[in-house]
């Protein structure tokens, strides 16, 4: 039988639970006109993975350094990869949902 150390099931907890929160300010940073590659995607992640993640860590979770440093490492490695899964399965742009939902919002003003 196989003991995961509770050490390492708060450090996991933590980086999912600010893997969400990075993977929301990259999607917002992608908005920039200056991110155009998926490689500029990949490095703003792995910056702010890091920058953030360790205070994150440390002040919200009261981690030690080390600890915070892999929760920016597991965060890295999460964001990205819910990153990369979703823009496979995602059927529809959230640009496009977004300009649909605004022509119907001006229409329905319209009819008003």
């Amino acid at each position: 039988m196989y003991v995961i150390p509770e050490n390492l099931l708060q450090i996991l907890f933590v980086s999912m639970v600010f893997s969400v929160v990075l993977m929301a300010l990259i999607q917002k940073l992608k908005t920039f006109t200056l991110i155009k590659k998926k490689w500029h995607i990949w490095i703003l992640n792995l910056i702010f993975a890091f920058v953030l993640g360790i205070p994150f860590g440390q002040m919200f979770y009261h981690l030690s350094i080390l600890e915070s440093v892999w929760v920016g490492v597991f965060s890295f490695i999460g964001a990205s990869s819910i990153y990369d899964q979703l823009e496979k399965y995602s059927p529809v742009s959230l640009s496009d949902v977004n300009a649909k939902l605004e022509k119907e919002k001006t229409n329905i003003e319209k009819e008003i």
